[in-house]
């Protein structure tokens, strides 16, 4: 089974990641680093042995392509949320001329859109032990209160189910200045460090989520490179209790 707490070390690990998304019969991500965290998301739910009728909520859904691809593997209680509509990434698709992309993006919004929520991914409107499974893909990096987030996922999350949560890495820090890349955001974007890694393990064992695995914090490699910076991605997977 794939390493569900992990750092993104080389293309290479993009590139397997996208192959393995192809032969999967999942549909190509505008952004092509993004297939390695949601692959690893994926995965983590079907290893948990969640099935298709069970609730899976992304927070920070808008542009991410984890329901999408969940919609396409069969799952059909798909829940998200995002301060912005709520809205799968058919316009980057299009840009890239990824009608398949483009066409399951609509057609899980269309069938998908009653369950989709305007609101920030610390204060849902979702009821209390709602979902097997909860993502949160590249979404706390951008202005999000950590220990609210994790406080919310844990009420969200039935006993027993399961946080996937990717983010911007790199383990001596980096410091972005005032960048801000979404206006709807709380407050300016940021690469967590080591130490702020561990401090989140440590407040979500708070909340009573358990990670699954030891975080490997080692990076050599920037493979991603954004808005001027380079860094790399780390995912991390909790059960609650």
């Amino acid at each position: 089974m794939t390493a569900l707490c992990r750092v993104l070390t080389s293309q290479d690990d993009v590139r397997e990641a996208q192959n393995q998304a192809r032969r999967a019969g999942l549909c190509a991500v505008p952004e092509t680093s993004k297939h390695w965290d949601n692959l690893i998301a994926v995965e983590a739910i079907r290893g948990a042995g969640i099935s298709p009728d069970e609730p899976i909520v992304d927070l920070g859904c808008r542009s991410g392509i984890i329901l999408t691809w969940l919609h396409q593997l069969g799952y059909r209680n798909l829940y998200g949320c995002d301060l912005r509509k709520p809205f799968p990434p058919v316009k980057a698709a299009l840009g890239q001329l990824q009608w398949r992309t483009a066409a399951a993006g609509l057609q899980t919004y269309v069938r998908n859109r009653s369950r989709f929520r305007k609101s920030p991914v610390e204060h849902t409107p979702f009821q209390d032990e709602a979902f097997a499974a909860v993502t949160c893909m590249s979404v706390i990096e951008h202005g999000v209160d950590i220990d609210a987030f994790l406080n919310e996922a844990a009420r969200l999350l039935r006993p027993g189910g399961l946080l996937v949560i990717s983010t911007d890495y790199w383990p001596d820090g980096l410091d972005l200045g005032a960048l801000k890349r979404f206006d709807e955001s709380r407050g300016n974007d940021r690469v967590l460090d080591r130490e702020q890694v561990l401090e989140l393990c440590r407040t979500a064992e708070r909340c009573g989520l358990n990670l699954l695995g030891d975080p490997r914090l080692d990076a050599d490699d920037a493979v991603i490179e954004s808005a001027g910076f380079r860094y790399t991605f780390i995912t991390l997977a909790f059960r609650r209790e």
